[in-house]
């Protein structure tokens, strides 16, 4: 993984569609984008091409949710809701008109149960 400056990503964000939310700039900044194992951070410029056609409301991405990586492993994709800087680990199978009953963690919470469960972190 590569770590991200907080300088670094604010050139990032000013070529980004929006602005990045702080938890996924902390994320960025502590454990940085790129793979580990079967663990994915996403790169911020990359986001958008990935999930484009995810949503069958694409205003859905970066207003509602923002993807902020996945586990190859557990399938798990990793959400942020922007109304509330909240996380959840979602099956990938899973739809988007389901997500608001997904388990929505702060980003503490997440971080142990999903991150340093899988044995990456």
């Amino acid at each position: 993984m590569k770590q991200l400056s907080n300088s670094e990503l604010d050139a990032i964000e000013s070529q980004f569609p929006v602005r990045l939310p702080g938890l996924y700039r902390k994320l960025l900044v502590e454990i940085g984008a790129g793979n580990d194992r079967d663990v994915e951070i996403y790169p911020p410029l990359e986001i958008e091409e990935m999930y484009r056609f995810h949503f069958e409301d694409p205003r859905q991405l970066f207003n509602i949710y923002f993807p902020i990586g996945c586990s190859n492993r557990s399938q798990e994709i990793w959400l942020i809701r922007i109304e509330d800087d909240c996380i959840a680990s979602i099956w990938h199978e899973t739809h988007p008109d389901d997500y608001p009953e997904e388990r929505w963690l702060s980003y503490e919470q997440w971080l142990r149960s999903t991150m340093r469960s899988l044995g990456t972190f």
